[in-house]
């Protein structure tokens, strides 16, 4: 269940690259991740989704810790707990979470709300997070595993360790438990070989200045689009086939709009991350809904959603301050956290708000 899957990888000419993953992890790890502050996420909340989804995840689908260690000093052991013994402790694991949800339920009964009652379930909850990023080494430096085998060299991933070396017999988890040799939480590791193995396993497009790097991209459908542009836009195709350049103005006008539909239903498809539980992440689209959520939450000045999407800088842009492309620009390459890359977010004025 620990995994990270690429929906959106892009590189432009400075050889910056930003690649959007959504991730799911064991709640527990949140707070350890999001530590790492280059990265722009949104994430399932324990506030916004509704305590019966939360009640029905953990008891059809809860985390089970992937190994138990033996007590030890310092911030990691290297003994774990055998098969009979690992039995034990998940079967103590389930029934703690069985009473969590009764405890949870009891409270709920008295109309308390959910933001509360969810709280009692997150030691069980698995956790879906959408991140956009230009800068992972750190945390991969910090977070992967560090496998060693007959060398001194050490691979942050098994299957690089694979490939280095054909004639490892042991694949079992407690081979890989025991050979590494990394410092960070467990369960922390794994995520962190997930996110690294699916970047090697990605090859970035290369968009010129000017081109979007747009999360969920592949999965908006044009025709969809066409659709809502024809039923919501006001522009007309009312032009003589003749007059080449009132096609041309009106093709521009249509792109254009296109553009911000695509982006904004992108943003909006990252903001529904704080309200999806595992389980629950493919249902059909509704474009213009999702237009709708978008304007509300510039409205409301809910900006994180609005970080995923994000052009790729000039040349100008790139060795130069934006002006009014973004509020307290730093230059050199950055716009907020990403580098090479003007994040959606701060093409709005009123983005970085220090007064009511």
């Amino acid at each position: 269940m620990i995994t990270a899957k690429i929906i959106a990888d892009s590189k432009n000419n400075f050889s910056n690259r930003i690649t959007t993953m959504v991730v799911t992890m064991p709640r527990f790890i949140l707070a350890e991740f999001n530590t790492h502050r280059m990265f722009s996420r949104n994430s399932a909340s324990s506030r916004a989704i509704p305590f019966e989804k939360m009640v029905k995840s953990v008891q059809e689908n809860p985390f089970i810790p992937i190994a138990w260690q033996r007590d030890h000093k310092g911030m990691q052991g290297t003994e774990y707990l055998d098969k009979e013994q690992t039995k034990i402790c998940e079967v103590h694991w389930l029934a703690s979470r069985d009473e969590s949800v009764e405890r949870a339920k009891i409270i709920n009964a008295t109309e308390v709300t959910k933001q509360l009652c969810n709280r009692l379930l997150e030691p069980f909850m698995w956790h879906t997070v959408i991140i956009s990023a230009t800068e992972f080494s750190n945390f991969f430096a910090l977070r992967c595993p560090q496998y060693e085998f007959s060398s001194n060299k050490i691979y942050r991933s098994w299957k690089d360790l694979q490939s280095s070396n054909n004639n490892i017999a042991d694949n079992s988890l407690l081979n890989r438990l025991q050979s590494n040799k990394g410092q960070a939480e467990i369960h922390m590791m794994a995520l962190a070989e997930a996110m690294w193995d699916a970047m090697n396993e990605s090859t970035p497009k290369v968009l010129k200045a000017g081109e979007w790097h747009i999360p969920f991209g592949d999965q908006i459908l044009d025709d969809d689009l066409d659709e809502l542009f024809a039923v919501t836009s006001g522009l007309k195709q009312e032009i003589s086939v003749s007059d080449q350049e009132e096609q041309e103005i009106f093709w521009k006008k249509q792109d254009k709009i296109l553009l911000e539909y695509r982006i904004k239903t992108a943003s909006a498809n990252c903001a529904r991350v704080s309200y999806t539980v595992v389980g629950e992440e493919d249902k059909k689209p509704n474009y213009e809904n999702d237009i709708k959520l978008h304007d509300r939450l510039v409205a409301s000045g809910h900006w994180s959603p609005l970080e995923h999407c994000a052009q790729v800088m000039s040349r100008h842009e790139y060795h130069t301050k934006f002006g009014s492309r973004a509020e307290n620009p730093i230059g050199n390459g950055w716009s907020g956290n990403f580098r090479g890359f003007i994040q959606y977010r701060k093409t709005f004025n009123n983005e970085n708000i220090t007064k009511q």
